[in-house]
């Protein structure tokens, strides 16, 4: 362990070994710090955590075998699963930084302090900052505060939903002469009604010790906003975005709080967000409702009702039209995560969507600043990854190239849907997500539309069988062979690649939705062996050949040919029908050709 004795100045680091302190006006001062902390580690019990007190450091370790211990906080706001802790002491008053920046994986990371001096566990922390995908970053964080002089803080690094991988992890010391204002409280992400007057508030101490500023999406707003409170007087579409305060202490010494993501949603649900990660989507849905809850009460002007008030049990109804408005500025997508409709993106937004009543829901983003692509989800059960998602439906353009996209499909209230905006390329912007829930055009449960054709297929050949079905996604498919279950089978269509004898079957379906089911039906498939085709010359006849081929009872024989192999081939307008022996077809000299027999 390193002691460092309080200095004032800004420290860069010049290497692992040497460092340089630059006093503002004054000489440089050189001494030697261990900037590599090796004798530091990061540990995974939270009691058996190591104490720090270095200006600066980076330690480097994997969490893959740390664990989540019992009562231990949600690190960066998020679930985690492999954490690891160490404890840093202020060595004198200033600013300090933290951050996992070039770590390998999705990180989290979380400063805390005991709320009491004889603290000690978990139930004693509050946190001071916290941060997942930090903005300039990827998948690493990075948080900042101001700190008193030989305060503890401490520290955690947990991986997003489990993730691990090698942990770079470093810490960096900004010494200050005053007591910095410290940010305590920042404003929380929310949504907010078009026209509603937004104040987000942060609440700081020793705020005279520092220049106080509001930022929007990364820049500073202007004219400056110096207090505590930021006012908007009518919030509108192009206010959405990222808002957080900056403390300016001069010469370069500054830190922000902790960023709020604020957004529209006009069915007046404030807890309903978009969400970078569809993951985290889950814990601010736009769950639909019909009304049941508290009392409203309008004005009666029905047949010249005099105006009265009349109190009316509807309660809050939301899910049926409206828009949830987002900036996807920040925006980015997981490298495991799936190209939306097969279009290149790389800044995607997820919002869960789980409907008041069964019906057909219009998802469009018309008025979005950006070339958008949607797609839609779901799942059974709890999802855990991109592997559980079930595709519903996408679409890219649907009025216009570079333009807004739209669908249009069957829902029902007891399920929840993922939608996927995500920017055409990587664009990115202010996106209108808008949905519309017809009632009056139901869901369908499945029904076969037509009669399975049987097949017949040579040997070596892919077969596709396409279901002829209708009803409302999800459609959840089993297929059996000769009446046993194929595993591991659950849509549309059945794939059999590179079929032989053994793959001559009846095949059947069966398909069942939410609505019910199942509606099934079967196709037959007959698998034969190519047949060996000879051309021989007719004995006596110099301009004859005999094309030779054996046959199958009840099969078609048809014979093409073809002047180049490239081209396209001509099939004979009379055809063959198989009795067990071999065909014979006279073939007549005429140039150079090619010949082939499909067998149906």
């Amino acid at each position: 362990m390193n002691m460092i004795l309080p200095v004032a100045g800004k420290l860069e680091s010049r290497g692992t070994r040497r460092s340089c302190l630059r006093f503002r006006g004054w000489s440089c001062v050189l001494m030697f710090l261990a900037f590599h902390a090796g004798a530091q580690t990061l540990e995974d019990v939270f009691t058996n955590r190591q104490t720090i007190i270095s200006v600066s450091g980076q330690i480097e370790q994997s969490n893959t075998n740390a664990t989540v211990e019992v009562g231990e906080p949600r690190h960066g706001g998020k679930q985690g699963g492999h954490s690891l802790w160490i404890s840093w002491i202020a060595p004198t008053n200033g600013i300090v930084e933290f951050k996992t920046e070039t770590s390998r994986f999705d990180t989290l990371l979380s400063a805390y302090q005991f709320t009491n001096s004889g603290g000690s566990t978990f139930s004693d922390l509050r946190e001071v900052a916290r941060a997942d995908d930090s903005e300039g970053f990827e998948r690493e964080s990075e948080i900042e505060f101001g700190v008193l002089a030989g305060e503890r803080y401490e520290i955690a690094v947990d991986g997003y939903r489990g993730a691990v991988g090698r942990v770079e992890f470093k810490w960096n010391f900004e010494s200050l002469p005053i007591l910095p204002a410290q940010i305590l409280g920042s404003p929380a992400d929310r949504s907010v009604g078009i026209g509603d007057v937004v104040t987000l508030s942060a609440t700081i101490t020793n705020v005279g010790n520092g220049q106080v500023s509001w930022y929007f999406n990364g820049n500073e707003i202007v004219p400056v906003v110096s207090t505590t409170n930021l006012v908007i007087p009518s919030f509108q579409a192009t206010n959405v975005g990222r808002y957080k305060v900056r403390v300016n202490f001069g010469g370069g010494v500054s830190y922000y709080s902790v960023p709020a993501d604020v957004q529209i949603n006009t069915d007046g649900s404030s807890n309903t967000l978009a969400q970078p990660k569809f993951l985290d989507a889950q814990s601010t849905p736009l769950i639909g409702t019909n009304g049941g809850g508290s009392s409203l009460r309008f004005q009666n002007l029905v047949n010249g009702g005099g105006g009265g008030i009349t109190p009316m049990n509807l309660g809050v109804v939301r899910g049926y039209n409206g828009s949830q408005i987002f900036n996807t500025t920040y925006a980015t997508s997981d490298p495991l995560e799936p190209a939306h409709c097969n279009v290149p993106g790389g800044a995607s937004y997820w919002l869960l969507y789980q409907p008041p009543t069964n019906g057909t829901i219009t998802l469009d983003t018309i008025g979005s600043s950006y070339d958008t692509v949607m797609e839609v989800y779901t799942y059974n059960g709890t999802p855990a990854g991109y592997a559980d998602l079930i595709k519903i439906d996408c679409n890219d353009n649907a009025f216009a190239t570079n333009g807004a996209s739209r669908v249009s499909f069957g829902v029902v209230k007891s399920r929840q849907y993922l939608v996927a905006v995500d920017g055409v390329s990587g664009a990115r912007g202010v996106a209108w997500l808008n949905y519309s829930l017809a009632t009056n055009q139901l869901p369908q449960s499945p029904a076969v539309t037509g009669t399975p054709s049987s097949l017949v297929a040579a040997e070596g050949a892919t077969v596709v069988m396409s279901a002829p079905v209708m009803g409302s996604p999800p459609l959840m498919f089993t297929w059996r062979k000769n009446g046993t279950l194929i595993p591991g089978v659950n849509s549309n269509p059945l794939v059999l690649a590179n079929v032989t004898t053994n793959s001559t079957a009846s095949y059947s379906f069966a398909v069942t939705n939410d609505l019910g089911g199942p509606a099934q039906s079967e196709f037959g498939l007959t698998v034969i062996p190519p047949p060996a085709c000879s051309l021989t010359a007719v004995p006596g006849s110099p301009n004859a050949f005999m094309l030779s081929f054996p046959s199958i009872v009840g099969r078609s024989y048809i014979v093409e040919d073809t002047t180049n192999l490239a081209g396209a081939w001509t099939p004979w307008p009379n055809f063959y029908i198989g009795d067990g022996q071999p065909i014979n077809a006279y073939v007549w000299k005429s140039g150079n050709r090619f010949f082939r027999v499909r067998v149906e």
